[in-house]
């Protein structure tokens, strides 16, 4: 057989087959006759799983095929071999996972499958031992997060509204009649709008939280009414909590009305009855499997479980607000074989959600070829549009006309409008084949994906935070910008092998949901479905999530191959130096990685870790870092003296290797990676000074502000004072506080503090009584104050409290 992909030409002498592998495949199928094997990933129904686990036990299912869920906890005593199918990205995961053999005592077999093109796998496979000695790092969380907080409030008030929501929405929806209209019940109603729930639920709360009170005061999100205000949009975020279950549910009974309809159309062909007939049993399976309320603690439309993946309850176990796709059954022969939805996280499902993608599952193989909409969507699909800046990635949208011409973070000007943006949704399949041994098919095609990001905005509290990096001389040697609970955009272009004057996007028939063909010769497109003469529109789909941010900006511009290089060590460096996992940090180029200007860290895991905040916040935090940069490039911290290569190693590190910038996830990067173009970065980093302002401006711009809004020359000295020793700053000056009819000198958003700068005159009777006064009402309202009276005791003053102004060493 001529294989035209491995061989274009076929050879002048001829081609023929080698009768060793002829044999060989032969004998293989032989001994493989009749061996079983399934899968075991979380995505899996319980029930199945829980089968497996029991045959695999028993050994009547002889092979388990397992994704990283393995790690959750199945334990099989009598296991004897694990394989692994690529070298795992850390020496934790490898434990982790060989781990699960050789329980009972008994020797154990670990295989792992070194790939050839892939230069993780095949550094490892050089040096094995510095995989297999792995150890388990202890895992971090935020408990500051926003998000993470709000969702217990949630669970606390549902406590106390004692409403049981049921084995699925359909016991807190109205799902009754032929066209229901998906309202919350009357019961569900009353008990979500009663006050008394909520005025109990404070009470528990405030009480729960004031163990975070140090927490919670370095987060500008929290206010002493931040409790009240999430109490009270409560009902409102139930309901949204519903929107995904809504749509997936109307979604599936238009489609099954619109097929219903062509079903009963004499005058339709026969192909189209037919292709109506199977739509319709796909649309009533979806419906089926959301009002369904089997495997309940399991399943993933269990409203408790769909409230946490929703964000609006804790959950841990399973992504946030994710995406799902629905598999049709591969047949109705078999119990096993089942409509079902599986679930991915929404940066994920960007790309193995998108149109036209390969989705494998349960030994089959479908493409992504539907979105579900309802008839109400259909003519508001694709209404968004975006400005990015193509400097720093940031994104602006576009309400009305054309936007702003200027980006709000480095005022560079900005580009057309970015249109037709198409929020991704739940999607629907359909089967292609089975799984076969051939992976060029899956990695031929891919997308081109951009990321961008945009501060939140909070009123008078400052969105994001500008501190300034200056070296031991004085020059500027970066920006850092950070932003907590900023979002995150990931927007799909298109095909990656696209030509460069296509437009972007996709072609998607509005009426349908179904993703169309393009008259165009790119291959990639014949997993779509073919031409519709249906409502078509281009659109470019996009999810979004909320996230700490970290955004780095060199003073001046750098090689690609240095920011790339120093893109890497920032990542490592911050997950040794704070102990998190690969995971829990993210890390990219913006705008482009061809186009390299800005570094944007992000904090991917769930809840968030809260160690970005500290690198403006902490005035020795970012040299840390700098000196764990150098020392893991094999460079001396102290005078960047060249060491060559990590302790132990038996191998000189020329430009990079995997104890410095190589790892599993930058892998593409690799080429562009050299240590040596960033000593002397890192080694003036790691003796710079971070000067942080509690605003969007940098802290020179600050300082001159609240100068500007002082009334005394002493209040001026203060400030210089706290702005030589580097400390913060406070967020305004002469903030008028009506409830208690006093003007403070000085005030941080921040930390619900009052600053005043008292003078003699301050030290009068009638004076010092009116101050006592003021500050009794000050503390009732939930404040702190801090006088300033004495310049001699001002740095006792400071030490007593580095959680308002920093620390001073």
């Amino acid at each position: 057989f001529h294989d035209p992909l491995r061989m274009p030409n076929i050879p002048k002498e001829g081609s023929r087959t080698n009768p060793f592998f002829v044999d060989l495949y032969r004998q293989a199928a032989e001994l493989a006759k009749g061996l079983e094997a399934r899968e075991h990933t979380a995505q899996v129904s319980y029930d199945f799983r829980e089968d497996r686990e029991q045959r695999f036990r028993e050994g009547r299912l002889p092979v388990l095929y397992c994704s990283p869920t393995m790690e959750l906890g199945v334990d099989i005593a009598e296991l004897n071999c694990v394989n692994m199918r690529n070298v795992p990205p850390t020496p934790a995961n490898y434990a982790q996972r060989s781990g699960r053999a050789g329980r009972s005592g008994q020797p154990a077999l670990i295989m792992t499958y070194c790939a050839q093109g892939n230069s993780h796998d095949q550094h490892f496979f050089s040096r094995p031992e510095q995989m297999v000695a792995g150890a388990v790092s202890t895992p971090k969380v935020d408990l500051a997060n926003e998000d993470l907080i709000r969702s217990h409030i949630h669970a606390v008030w549902l406590a106390e509204t004692r409403l049981d929501l049921g084995k699925s929405l359909k016991d807190i929806l109205d799902v009754s009649g032929h066209s229901p209209s998906l309202e919350l019940l009357d019961r569900v109603k009353d008990a979500i709008s009663a006050d008394l729930p909520k005025e109990k639920a404070e009470q528990k709360i405030a009480s729960i939280l004031e163990a975070l009170k140090d927490d919670l005061r370095l987060s500008e999100w929290y206010s002493e009414n931040w409790i009240r205000e999430v109490l009270n949009q409560v009902g409102q975020n139930f309901e949204r909590a519903c929107d995904r279950w809504r749509n997936l549910y109307q979604g599936a009974v238009t489609q099954r009305d619109r097929q219903t309809e062509i079903i009963n159309d004499a005058s339709r062909s026969r192909t189209d009855r037919e292709n109506a007939r199977r739509l319709r049993a796909e649309a009533e399976s979806q419906i089926e499997l959301l009002l369904q309320a089997s495997s309940t603690l399991q399943a993933d439309f269990y409203s408790y479980r769909y409230f946490a993946s929703e964000g609006f309850l804790p959950g841990y176990n399973f992504p946030r607000l994710p995406l799902s796709a629905f598999i049709p059954a591969r047949s109705r022969r078999s119990a096993r074989d089942r409509d079902e939805f599986v679930s991915r996280p929404r940066f994920l499902a960007i790309s193995e959600f998108g149109p036209g993608s390969f989705l494998y599952h349960e030994g089959s193989r479908y493409v992504i070829n539907r979105v579900i909409v309802a008839v109400e969507e259909s003519d508001e699909l694709a209404s968004g549009r975006i400005k990015q800046c193509l400097k720093c990635g940031y994104i602006h949208p576009v309400d009305n006309g054309d936007g702003i011409d200027l980006c709000e973070i480095c005022n560079t000007p900005l580009d057309t409008p970015l249109s037709n943006l198409f929020r991704l949704r739940n999607v629907s399949t359909k089967r292609r084949d089975r799984i076969n041994s051939d992976e060029e098919e899956r990695t031929r095609y891919g997308y081109n994906l951009r990321t961008g990001f945009r501060f939140s905005e909070r009123g008078k509290t400052a969105s994001h935070h500008i501190a300034e990096v200056t070296s031991a001389t004085g020059e500027l040697m970066a920006r850092l910008k950070y932003g907590h609970g900023a979002t995150i955009w990931r927007i799909n272009l298109g095909w990656k092998n696209r030509p460069r004057t296509a437009p972007h996007g996709f072609m998607l028939d509005t009426e349908r949901g179904v993703w169309v063909r393009e008259k165009t010769e790119n291959q990639a497109e014949d997993n779509l479905s073919g031409f519709s003469t249906g409502r078509i529109q281009r659109v470019v789909p996009y999810v979004e999530d909320r996230k700490n941010c970290l955004v780095i900006e060199p003073a001046t511009a750098l090689d690609q191959t240095i920011m790339a290089s120093l893109q890497a060590v920032f990542k490592e460096s911050i997950q040794r130096l704070y102990q998190l996992e690969d995971y829990e940090l993210a890390v990219e180029p913006l705008p482009t990685p061809d186009e390299r200007n800005v570094i944007l860290l992000y904090e991917a895991a769930e809840g968030g870790a809260g160690v970005l905040r500290r690198l403006i916040d902490e005035n020795q935090a970012l040299n840390e870092v700098a000196r764990c940069a150098l020392d893991l490039c094999h460079f001396n911290p102290d005078d960047g003296t060249d060491l060559g290569k990590a302790p132990g190693a038996k191998e000189e590190c020329a430009a990079a290797c995997y104890q410095c910038l190589m790892n599993y996830s930058n892998q593409r990067d690799h080429a562009l990676l050299d240590r040596h173009l960033i000593r002397d970065f890192l080694l003036h980093l790691s003796h710079a000074q971070v000067k942080t302002a509690p605003g969007e401006v940098p802290r020179a711009e600050h300082l001159r502000r609240l100068k500007n809004n002082t009334d005394s020359q002493l209040e001026r000295d203060w400030l210089d004072y706290m702005d030589a020793r580097n400390l913060r700053l406070p967020s305004r000056a002469q903030v008028f506080i009506e409830e208690c009819r006093t003007r403070t000198d000085f005030f941080y958003d921040a930390y619900h503090t009052a600053i005043y700068i008292d003078g003699p005159h301050h030290q009068y009777p009638d004076r010092a009584t009116r101050d006592h006064v003021q500050s009794e009402c000050l503390e009732d309202l939930g404040y702190s104050i801090i006088r300033f009276e004495d310049k001699s005791r001002w740095d006792r003053i400071i030490d007593e409290y580095p959680h308002v102004f920093g620390s001073t060493e």
